[in-house]
């Protein structure tokens, strides 16, 4: 009884599981949907949380020439105040000792000591806010003030308050009202801005000199309304800083500030400032300062630049955390230190990962590596697009062109991995050496490229442009551009940023969309194309690779039996034991140190063909026809010394043509004969003939030639030609050539339709037999006729590609799935 309830519970937990496996995409949406209004307020909250604000970023760098002595350097940096708060900072102090200390007239960075860089330099993030005031025109000037602002109504050196020239000037401009706030100071502002012309910047002005020549800079005109406002009894200073304009300059700005209302007020007599501030105006300091002060005689420079740019809110008006109804993510991860680039980076990483998919299933972008568009555009937000997508650029220009050198130095395959990896560490380095300290966290961004990853890109070009594919290069190039702009954009977004910090229940969308693609098995964007010629034929509807993997391979063939068709030896052995004719093996070599036992076996052998175990469409495999002179020759009479084949064994043990790119084993089959009727029409090759399977039944099947293009391999995408062979006669009905209609043999020039294969009931009870063999539900076995034996199993395949439908001129999904 208690078996029998168990077994019942069993079945109702699996029959539960596998209800929520078939649905789980639309529960995830449904999830999103309840979290999601239990947190949404009003729209107004909600679009305030996700619409960018506006921020600037500051840089001041400073060089000097030390003459191997002590230094001391002193200049101000930014302090928060009612108008500008800082988001991050970043002091670059490059070995000298470093001191923060503040008075009255700001914060100060002091730097001391030795350090062979010579460099110094900081950088902020600020948030800042214009302000605007509004002077009560029944404001009167106060007789006294408190005793802390008397130093505010002093005279000083460069601010002769009681000058007689000062008090004529005064006398001259004054208003009726002398005792009325607003009108004492719209008469000296409007002097100061309007009969006071602007001049460059040639050292401190003082205010006499200023009224005398009529024209001053922003320190002079700032130092005149100084002495009349406090000739009148208002309190007023000095305020330096620099205005952020986007501009690289060594120009800062001076303004003032008199004291009214219990608080200081702005004015700007340079720009036309009245009581107010714009946004863009960053305040270093109070006081009739120097912004800089240093050790003399050390050749001092300095250069500040800025930049506008936009910020989530997320990133720093983020909430307490655990405040009620809400899991602020930033908020959780700026309290553990984290910079809010890297911050929005890891937030946005799932969507990219979810565009990465859609591109690739959906639409059937090919790129170089699949998720490395990704961490290009992370380093491009850093950086910039621009700077990012060449700096990629140039490290991959650089790993191909050593790649091409070290490949001539015939380096085996991980010790020329290195060697590249090692190649781009010198030249990051040396760019180090070469660009500004400022702009150092740039270009150290761009350590975030996966350069081991980059190095197996640029072996994938190099073979690739070998081969002559320069459309599959094409393709990729222009996916992995498409994929890194995509990316970028998702991870520059702030309203991006600001939904999945304030709203993290978006993630379960994220997860929603990525699960339906992957559940998604109709025909990608670019098979549209590709299959365009067959797609609107309903008798024989097309399948596409998301419909091949999910329907088919996934669920008929077993993981085990894919592993034993993708080890050609083991499955050759497999075959044997059907009595499934198949090439003999002459030796094979899977540890280095056994690769001298090759070479009486080879030499030995009439010709040979040196295959790795773990390949996949011809790739890594060479042929060789005769051995003469201890020289070897392959197709199109290419020579190899034994040094060369023991190199290409290496680069096989490496794993350079592995499916999965791990270690694998190279052995080598005696060289087939082909049979004459073949051999006329192609004498540049080994012709296969591959036949599809679909639970037993042949459903397809082709004849693979080789070219000269092809270099004598039976490979589509090398230039071979593929001919649709009638599945009842064995007879060929069409023949394609880089997807066109042809007749003849390019080479040969011989006929290629209504020829009729020899033993073709053999080659498909063969093919049978290999699916008994190696029981793979949808299965490709490749054949060849040998002159001798007869027809020949090279190879089966787990994973026959879907080209053989164009070849056939019509698709085989009712076949498959019958």
């Amino acid at each position: 009884m208690l078996s029998w309830v168990f077994s019942q519970f069993n079945s109702e937990a699996k029959i539960l599981l596998k209800l929520f496996a078939k649905h789980i995409d639309k529960l995830l949406v449904m999830a999103f949907a309840f979290l999601f209004i239990f947190h949404f307020e009003s729209l107004q909250e909600f679009t305030s949380k996700l619409i960018p604000t506006k921020v600037y970023t500051f840089n001041l760098t400073m060089s000097y020439q030390s003459n191997d002595s002590d230094i001391s350097i002193r200049t101000y940096i930014p302090e928060e105040n009612e108008r500008q708060s800082i988001l991050s900072e970043q002091i670059i102090n490059n070995g000298l000792d470093y001191l923060v200390t503040n008075d009255l007239s700001g914060k100060k960075a002091n730097w001391s000591g030795y350090s062979a860089s010579q460099q110094l330099a900081f950088r902020y993030l600020l948030s800042l806010q214009a302000i605007k005031y509004q002077i009560s025109p029944e404001l009167t000037i106060p007789a006294q003030y408190p005793s802390e602002l008397s130093s505010y109504l002093a005279e000083t050196d460069a601010i002769q308050v009681s000058h007689p020239e000062i008090k004529i000037l005064w006398k001259l401009i004054a208003p009726k009202d002398k005792n009325n706030l607003l009108a004492v100071l719209s008469a000296i502002y409007q002097h100061t801005y309007q009969q006071i012309k602007p001049a460059p910047f040639k050292g401190v002005t003082d205010a006499v000199t200023t009224l005398r020549l009529k024209t001053a800079s922003c320190n002079g005109k700032s130092r005149l309304f100084i002495a009349l406002a406090r000739l009148n009894n208002i309190p007023a200073r000095l305020v330096g800083g620099v205005i952020l304009n986007g501009i690289d300059k060594k120009t800062s700005h001076q303004w003032l500030e008199i004291y009214a209302q219990n608080q200081w007020i702005p004015f700007g007599p340079t720009n036309g400032n009245f009581g107010q501030l714009p946004a863009n105006y960053l305040e270093l300091y109070r006081g009739d300062e120097n912004l800089f002060r240093h050790t003399v005689d050390i050749n001092f420079d300095y250069q500040f630049s800025s930049q506008q740019n936009l910020v989530a809110p997320a990133v720093y008006n983020h909430q307490e955390i655990g405040s009620e109804n809400n899991i602020d993510i930033t908020g959780l991860l700026l309290s553990m230190g984290l910079d809010p680039k890297t911050i929005g980076l890891f937030l946005l990483f799932p969507i990219c990962t979810l565009l990465i998919t859609f591109l690739r299933n959906l639409v059937g972008i090919k790129t170089f590596g699949i998720f490395l568009p990704m961490l290009i555009s992370a380093a491009c937000v850093f950086i910039g697009y621009a700077k990012g997508v060449g700096g990629f650029a140039f490290i991959l220009l650089t790993s191909f062109i050593a790649y091409h050198f070290l490949d001539k130095l015939k380096l085996l395959k991980v010790p020329r991995l290195a060697a590249i990896i090692t190649i781009n560490t010198i030249i990051f380095v040396l760019g180090l050496l070469f660009v500004g300290a400022s702009n150092r966290l740039e270009f150290g961004m761009l350590s975030l490229f996966p350069v081991i990853i980059i190095s197996f890109i640029a072996e994938k070009i190099h073979r690739i442009t070998e081969e002559g594919d320069w459309q599959e290069l094409l393709n990729r190039i222009v996916g992995t551009m498409i994929s890194i702009t995509g990316c970028y954009w998702l991870l520059a977004s702030f309203m991006l940023q600001g939904l999945f910090s304030y709203y993290p229940e978006s993630f379960l969308l994220v997860l929603a969309g990525q699960i339906y693609i992957g559940k998604w098995t109709g025909i990608r964007i670019s098979e549209m194309f590709r299959f365009r010629d067959i797609l609107t034929n309903a008798d024989y509807p097309v399948i596409g690779i998301n419909s091949r993997n999910k329907d088919f391979i996934y669920q008929l063939n077993d993981k085990g039996l894919l592993d034993l068709a993708a080890d050609k030896l083991g499955s050759k052995a497999r075959l044997k034991e059907f009595n499934i004719p198949v090439p003999e093996t002459i030796c094979y070599v899977n540890k280095l140190i056994e690769i001298d036992k090759i070479t009486p076996a080879i030499l030995r052998a009439d010709g040979f063909a040196l295959k790795p175990n773990q390949g996949s469409q011809g790739n890594g495999i060479e042929i060789i026809t005769r051995y003469c002179d201890g020289v070897f020759y392959g197709t199109s009479n290419k020579e190899f010394t034994l040094q060369d084949i023991k190199r290409h064994c290496h680069e096989i043990l490496a794993g350079s043509y592995s499916q999965s790119g791990d270690e694998d084993v190279a052995y080598f089959e005696p060289l087939i004969q082909q049979s004459s009727s073949l051999q006329i029409m192609s004498p540049f090759g080994l012709c296969d003939i591959r036949v599809v399977l679909s639970k037993g039944k042949v459903i397809s099947a082709m004849l693979r030639m080789p070219t000269k293009k092809s270099s004598g391999k039976a490979n589509l995408h090398q230039g071979a030609i593929g001919i649709g062979i009638d599945i009842k006669t064995g007879i060929t009905q069409t023949a394609k050539s880089n997807k066109k209609n042809i007749v003849k043999h390019p080479d040969s020039l011989q006929n290629l339709i209504g020829f009729e294969i020899p033993f073709w009931e053999k080659i498909i009870s063969i093919s049978q037999s290999c699916q008994k063999a190696i029981p793979l539900g949808y299965i490709g076995v490749d054949i060849c006729l040998d002159s001798q034996r007869g027809p020949l199993v090279l190879e089966v395949n787990g994973r026959p590609g879907i080209e053989i439908q164009n070849i056939q001129e019509r698709g085989f999904y009712y076949e498959l799935s019958q």
